[in-house]
């Protein structure tokens, strides 16, 4: 035992006698008890400074994201979705046609009975302050039908919008193209490519989308002549008179009088994510040639506070993409959840707990007999009661829920 206890006393000396380590050459050299003793309580402390010390630079380079960039243009890289909006809802070339053909004195009695406490103008009232209200009423009565009903026939089609199409060089059409119901667009188009031709080539050749699209012109303008026939019409509405003959105060109205170009918008957005939240977007004008392509560059990679070896699966919600024939034949989609998805999901609970109803204005999946502005068809010409107390909640909670996106965003941040 005193042999080996000998050699590893050897041992160390002869470590300590060739290192540059301050202390250890003290600790095995020393006479004194004290002495070795004193070098032995300073190397400790020594190595529990360096070791925080280590700590610390560790915690503070993992607390600060570090971006680098490589280019790979070997790489392929997954094509986006593409989905196309226009920006007037209602078509021009059937707004004279649907009041001449009595659709809305028949179904709706032209809206006289909706909201009939706002539309007369008020004693003392500026003309200024009464048109202001007015387009809020308007706006309501846009939202009901478009809820409510089947906006369809009367809005773009993607056979019409669709001028020319071609992706990678092979000819496409319409029915590449799904539709997506909004209730600030009405009809958007959504784009899915071959699944063999989605991704980007070697050497960084991308995949293209090539299209020529078309929205016709506002009523209005140069290419509609008004017809004496409509002034009768006219004269019985309230806001469907007006807003049937300027395709321009539509607009307006669904864009919260923002202003916005007279073509049509494309949205760029991940596959199965939904397309009117996060996307890129840029607006293009009717009837020019539009491309859209591929070509990978770099990659990111960042490191992130409590960075996760792996990932957890993404979360997913369906979201209804279109409805007909009132709140028969829904149709949902699956959608993979952002933060924004998090974000409406907890403003439509706050309508839900509140009003027993979903907001339209914000992606829904449920039924839209579900929504706060639904009216059934025995309401359409007279609204009851419950139908415009529903409205009215809705109006009220809503602007509660659009307060608070803003906490919410940093709630769900932070738990992701």
């Amino acid at each position: 035992m005193r042999a080996r206890l000998r050699t590893v006393t050897g041992a160390a000396q002869e470590v300590a006698g060739i290192t540059r380590t301050h202390g250890l050459l003290h600790i095995f050299l020393s006479r004194s008890t004290a002495r070795r003793l004193f070098w032995l309580l300073l190397f400790v402390a020594a190595l529990i400074g360096c070791t925080v010390h280590l700590a610390k630079l560790v915690q503070k380079f993992t607390e600060h994201s570090v971006e680098s960039q490589l280019k790979l243009r070997s790489e392929q890289a997954q094509f986006p979705e593409v989905t196309i909006c226009n920006f007037k809802p209602l078509s021009a070339s059937v707004g004279p046609n649907i009041l001449v053909s009595k659709y809305f004195p028949t179904f709706w009695g032209n809206f006289v009975n909706w909201f009939k406490e706002d539309t007369p103008k008020r004693p003392q009232e500026s003309d200024e302050s009464y048109e202001s209200r007015l387009e809020t009423v308007c706006k309501k009565v846009l939202d009901v039908m478009w809820v409510s009903d089947d906006t369809r026939d009367i809005s773009h089609l993607d056979e019409t919008m669709l001028l020319r199409c071609r992706y990678n060089n092979e000819p496409c059409s319409h029915k590449n193209f799904s539709l997506v119901q909004t209730s600030r667009f009405w009809n958007c188009y959504t784009f899915h490519p071959d699944p063999k031709q989605s991704s980007s080539g070697s050497g960084g050749r991308g995949a293209k989308l090539d299209m020529v699209l078309f929205t016709d012109g506002y009523i209005g303008s140069s290419s509609f002549t008004y017809r004496p026939e409509f002034s009768n019409i006219i004269s019985k509405l309230v806001c469907l008179g007006r807003l049937a003959f300027n395709m321009i105060a539509i607009s307006r109205l669904l864009n919260n009088n923002q202003p916005q170009s007279n073509g049509l918008r494309i949205f760029f957005h991940e596959a199965k994510s939904y397309p009117l939240t996060d996307a890129e977007f840029v607006d293009v004008a009717s009837a020019r040639s539009t491309s859209i392509k591929l070509r990978p560059i770099h990659n990111r990679l960042v490191s992130t506070p409590s960075r996760r070896c792996s990932e957890p699966p993404l979360e997913t919600i369906n979201y209804v993409r279109y409805f007909s024939n009132a709140s028969t034949n829904v149709v949902s989609k699956e959608y993979f959840k952002s933060i924004s998805d998090f974000v409406f999901e907890a403003q439509q609970s706050i309508l839900q707990s509140n009003c027993g109803c979903y907001s339209h204005l914000l992606p829904f999946s449920v039924n839209t007999s579900d929504l706060c502005y639904f009216a059934p068809p025995q309401n359409w010409i007279t609204p009851s009661d419950a139908v415009l107390k529903r409205i009215s909640c809705h109006d009220l909670w809503f602007e509660h829920a659009q307060r608070r996106g803003q906490e919410l965003v940093k709630e769900f941040q932070h738990r992701m």
